[in-house]
């Protein structure tokens, strides 16, 4: 039987060479990918997550999670042991080289499975990879040769592999921060927000990238994680063009404390986190806010003289400030107060 499913395997193999050479792949040339997938998925609780050794199981969730080996934040991922053993899934190392041709893919969940879509791809801490068509939360994303490249996480968004083993195999999950914040335009890269607590940075939005350590990055996806996955403390060196003009500079990167899933205003770097509703959800202890006297549940009205909508906002308005003295108003239990302070 193991031989068997070894030849469909290599003749999936085969039909993937196929597809290089202009040939769409359809549902039915994942079958095979569903079968070898379908008992790797295990019940837990009300979820379904996803063997990736006999004893352990990933998942996704959105909510704080218990009792769980290992957790990352940043993207929502956590892992569980099981005592009973399962059939195992083998993700391999995400390459935009090694998806089909078409970015077709295969969404296998412990039900059925569907053709898919990949329409973008992220780089999950800033914002996740898209398909066009909705996902169930923790499926297989998976192209042929049964390659397993991602996880579903739900709407039509999924964590792409390198996140995942990245995550299975560290002791500890950090993720390097430049302060920048980038967007694609066609082939071309630039700064979409800077994050104004990180000093003696001179880039400003809408800089384009042209080097980062001397590497060229082809998209997003690959610069993001080139720097996410480096040392913390190390430093690059950014080339980038401003108008005609063309400038270098060295950044020491720092330890990441936000990410689209945690909500990222800029403020984290000062020890404040907020709620959709600019509420505030937590104060690290010994930050600059928690020794302003910032507490949980106070609400963010206003950045200087600028009232504040949403978390984006907040970024998009940080990015371009210039004064160095900053003004925050505050609610708490319909009284109104300023802290202040320089960055």
């Amino acid at each position: 039987m193991k031989n068997i499913v070894k030849i469909l395997i290599l003749l999936l193999c085969f039909v993937q060479y196929l597809f290089s050479t202009g040939i769409e792949p359809i549902k039915q040339d994942f079958k095979t990918c569903y079968k070898r997938n379908i008992n790797s998925f295990v019940k837990i609780k009300d979820k379904y997550a996803i063997a990736i050794s006999k004893h352990k199981i990933l998942l996704y969730s959105k909510q704080h999670l218990k009792n769980y080996i290992k957790r990352d934040p940043f993207l929502g991922l956590y892992l569980f042991y099981s005592k009973k053993e399962h059939k195992p899934v083998k993700f391999k190392s995400f390459s935009l080289k090694t998806i089909c041709k078409y970015k077709k893919v295969a969404v296998i969940n412990h039900k059925n499975y569907h053709l898919n879509e990949i329409s973008n791809f992220g780089n999950g801490i800033d914002g996740f990879s898209v398909l066009k068509k909705p996902v169930s939360s923790n499926s297989l994303i998976a192209c042929v040769c049964c390659s397993d490249y991602g996880l579903g996480i739900g709407k039509n968004n999924f964590i792409d592999s390198d996140f995942i083993l990245r995550f299975l195999k560290s002791k500890k999950i950090k993720y390097a921060d430049s302060g920048l914040r980038f967007y694609q335009k066609n082939n071309n890269i630039f700064v979409k927000y800077r994050n104004p607590f990180f000093k003696h940075i001179y880039l400003h939005k809408n800089d384009e990238i042209i080097s980062i350590n001397n590497k060229k990055f082809e998209n997003l996806n690959q610069l993001d994680k080139y720097i996410l996955f480096l040392p913390i403390g190390s430093k690059i060196i950014v080339k980038y063009k401003r108008g005609k003009n063309i400038y270098a500079q060295i950044i020491k990167l720092k330890k990441r404390v936000s990410s689209e899933i945690l909500g990222e205003t800029f403020l984290e770097t000062l020890g404040l986190y907020l709620k959709y509703n600019l509420s505030v959800s937590y104060v690290m202890k010994n930050s600059l806010m928690y020794k302003l006297g910032i507490k949980k549940g106070d609400k963010l009205l206003k950045i200087n003289n600028y009232f504040i909508k949403s978390r984006k906002s907040i970024k998009k308005f940080l990015t371009t400030m210039k004064k160095n003295r900053i003004y925050l108003l505050f609610s708490r239990n319909h009284f109104q107060f300023f802290v202040n302070f320089r960055r």
